[in-house]
């Protein structure tokens, strides 16, 4: 997600004749974000791995800058910390997304959201615990699993800017998990320009509110071609987790009819059972009686 985010300081001044381009590459420190108090960004359940430094074909450097998350669509999202949103939106990559900015001046970034909180169009404060959005698969996530894109970028190294990210593991592991929150009705911002990105937006975002017991479903299947999704991500399809979605079988009109005659004729053999009853009855009397006078006769 080549975002660069806020530094808030002003960069040293570069020689153009001496000064070289910084490689980028994935960072080995995580240092300390401050003495706040830190939640985990998903509420409920969920599953992460350390993919901080995989290949990603699409980003700048070509390598992870953060961890994927994973859980439900619709699962709500929330502030890591106290502090300030920013940058709320449509980004090409990164979907739906925003950018958390703490008290010490860590920037922290979700990305593929489904949709947005109300509050964080009101109010550009939130608390840690606060709902931001929902988990969803926008962006060049779309046609995957669903999970949140997290980056943490400490203030220390806001100078490197986008390349500032380092691996969110280790904090992951330490934050507290929310288990429950009050997730408030799911909201959109102004969709992509893009036909073919507001259809998508449209489409996570109706999953979401399927997701949320909002409406009712299906969604339709609209899934872009696994081509499509290797070109979006940049990355060997074998290597991504990619969601299933069942989708409700539709009867053909064989089985429909099929459906309709086979009750219409048992209720019929029973009809037919009911009135041949009597009929049967009575033959097999008048055949017994024929039989008693036959030996009669004989005798």
């Amino acid at each position: 997600m080549p975002e660069t985010p806020t530094a808030g300081v002003r960069p040293a001044p570069s020689h153009p004749r001496t000064h070289r381009r910084r490689i980028s590459e994935p960072l080995e420190i995580t240092p300390p974000l401050g003495r706040g108090e830190y939640v985990f960004p998903v509420v409920g359940v969920s599953g992460y791995g350390d993919s901080y430094g995989a290949f990603r074909g699409d980003v700048r450097g070509k390598w992870h800058h953060g961890a994927d998350i994973f859980a439900a669509v619709g699962a709500p999202v929330v502030a890591v910390a106290n502090g300030t949103i920013n940058r709320v939106g449509w980004h090409r990559l990164g979907g739906w997304r925003l950018w958390v900015r703490d008290a010490a001046a860590n920037q922290f970034y979700y990305a593929h959201l489904s949709g947005y909180a109300p509050r964080v169009f009101h109010s550009r404060h939130v608390r840690a615990g606060d709902v931001l959005g929902f988990v969803g698969n926008t962006g060049d996530a779309y046609g995957g699993a669903p999970h949140l894109h997290f980056e943490v970028h400490p203030h220390q190294l806001l100078r490197l800017k986008y390349d500032g990210a380092v691996n969110p593991t280790t904090y992951l592991n330490s934050w507290q998990r929310v288990r429950a929150v009050h997730a408030p009705f799911p909201v959109h911002p102004r969709l992509p320009r893009n036909p073919e990105l507001r259809k998508e937006a449209r489409r996570v975002f109706r999953q979401l509110l399927v997701a949320r017991h909002l409406t009712e479903g299906p969604v339709p299947a609209t899934e872009p071609s696994e081509a499509d999704r290797s070109a979006r991500r940049g990355a060997p399809s074998a290597t991504r987790l990619v969601s299933s979605r069942a989708e409700p079988a539709m009867p053909s009109p064989i089985s429909a009819h099929t459906n309709r005659v086979v009750p219409l004729l048992a209720g019929l053999l029973v009809i037919a059972v009911f009135v041949a009853t009597p009929a049967l009855a009575t033959t097999l009397v008048w055949l017994r009686s024929a039989e008693h006078r036959s030996r009669a006769e004989s005798d």
